[in-house]
């Protein structure tokens, strides 16, 4: 690549992050949020009681109010952790929503552009995978309504690229811890249902894969849980013993496609007869282009006989797909559900699966397409092509972000009444729960500090080989 060229990309990879934290920062109206909308007053309480916490020094074991059917706050997993909290107290819930979003959104451009340079992805491919990662149905939506912990799902491109390390054959110790951080991030984030499904996903790599994949896999999961404690066990505390009412999976396959080119709004659809649902329940929007990109190149390409496809097979991935796809979209997780273990009652929303083998499946779309890519020859149709192809797609975003955007849902909800009192932290003697506070947050820590050691010794140990 010569000078020029490598400036020109420069420039364009720059406004490609730039346009997608400016819709970050539109969409959340520029921290102007009324909270009124959705589950966005309960993500008010939860920041509030954040900052006043951490603005009196002390810690907020309850409240005096009851979230998921539990007053032990810092047992709520979906409550944010992370280390951006801190900040707070020195700006507005709004300000912070907008800036912790665009934090993440940063961090996962910057993996992106780690499977940019590992697969060698051109730009056209690249910013086919930027638009329909950062802004399908799956994450506009939940966003919109106030699920601000699926901002963690923008740490999914370091999850699936050291993922796809090891099934390359990257040293599975170093892999599997570099999986367990993630993981790690992910629990901080309070992401704690992505979390359980990229879990979901190592195991059934695992149970499909015993002899190739088990070692990392397992590695990955029972290290991920060691750095994940402090959240795991005392959530235990919050979820154990909780009625959770199975809501449903996509009735059928049509239903999905439905969800995955089709924009709609908010209002509740054919949930019958376990409960009613919101839109953004089923959002996957992708529109006919990216759905065009998945079939084609994640699916039809998968079984192509030609040998330039041979690299990037990654036949163990079949089963785990098709298998987490099938969970979306069939009534077996109902029963599931029914199990009584805390982190399977929680997982009532089968649909919110599918978002996994999507992204996985966009992954490989993007690398297969790219070696199609590399045999046509570049001139002035294929960059015309390429770019008005990209622009549609992005105006088809733009649309449906417009429809999930706050401003939008703010005026909606203009006449609803809420109480955004911010409650104190209540003294209550537990514990037992307090004291698994404690001890599950030293065994992170102490996790901490010795995986990162391990990780920095594995790297410059492969260094010298």
């Amino acid at each position: 690549m010569n000078r020029d060229h490598r400036a020109a990309t420069i420039i364009i990879l720059a406004i490609l992050f730039a346009v997608g934290a400016f819709h970050w920062v539109w969409f959340f109206n520029y921290g102007d949020m009324s909270f009124k909308p959705h589950d966005w007053s309960k993500e008010f309480v939860y920041y509030s009681v954040l900052s006043r916490a951490i603005s009196s020094g002390t810690m907020p074991y309850h409240i005096p109010l009851a979230f998921h059917g539990s007053n032990r706050f810092l047992a709520l997993p979906e409550v944010n952790l992370s280390p951006q909290i801190f900040l707070l107290p020195l700006m507005s819930v709004g300000t912070f929503v907008v800036l912790n979003t665009v934090l993440l959104y940063s961090a996962g451009f910057v993996g992106s552009l780690l499977i940019k340079r590992r697969y060698r992805l051109s730009l056209a491919s690249f910013a086919a995978f930027f638009l329909i990662f950062n802004f399908n149905g799956h994450i506009v939506a939940h966003l919109g309504v106030g699920h601000s912990m699926w901002a963690g799902y923008f740490l999914l491109p370091f999850f699936l690229l050291f993922l796809l390390e090891l099934l390359e054959g990257a040293p599975w110790r170093l892999g599997a811890i570099k999986l367990a951080f993630v993981l790690f991030a992910m629990s901080l984030q309070g992401s704690f249902h992505l979390l359980v499904w990229c879990v979901l996903l190592l195991l059934l790599v695992l149970a499909f894969n015993w002899r190739k994949c088990g070692k990392p896999m397992l590695a990955s999961v029972v290290l991920g849980g060691l750095l994940c404690a402090h959240r795991l066990v005392p959530a235990l505390f919050a979820l154990w013993g909780k009625k959770e009412k199975f809501i449903w999976s996509y009735p059928t396959p049509m239903d999905m496609l439905d969800a995955l080119v089709t924009i709609r709004d908010q209002t509740p659809e054919r949930l019958r007869p376990w409960g009613t649902a919101g839109w953004w329940e089923y959002d996957l929007y992708i529109g006919l282009m990216g759905l065009a990109v998945i079939v084609v190149f994640g699916l039809y390409l998968r079984f192509s006989r030609r040998p330039q496809f041979d690299a990037h097979r990654y036949a163990e991935l079949d089963l785990p797909l098709v298998t987490m796809t099938l969970l979306s979209i069939s009534y077996f997780h109902a029963f599931l559900t029914r199990i009584p273990l805390p982190i399977l009652k929680s997982e009532r929303v089968a649909m919110r699966f599918a978002i996994i083998p999507l992204a996985l499946l966009l992954l490989l779309s993007t690398i297969r397409l790219e070696t199609v890519l590399r045999g046509v020859k570049r001139g002035f149709k294929y960059y015309f092509l390429a770019a008005a192809t990209l622009v549609l797609m992005a105006l088809s975003f733009l649309d449906h972000s417009y429809l999930w955007s706050i401003a939008r849902l703010d005026r909606q909800a203009a006449q609803k009444t809420v109480d955004l009192a911010v409650p104190a932290a209540a003294s209550q003697a537990d514990p037992l729960y307090r004291a698994a506070v404690a001890g599950s947050l030293a065994v992170s820590l102490a996790a901490v500090a010795t995986l990162a050691y391990l990780a920095l010794r594995y790297r410059a140990r492969a260094k010298r080989a």
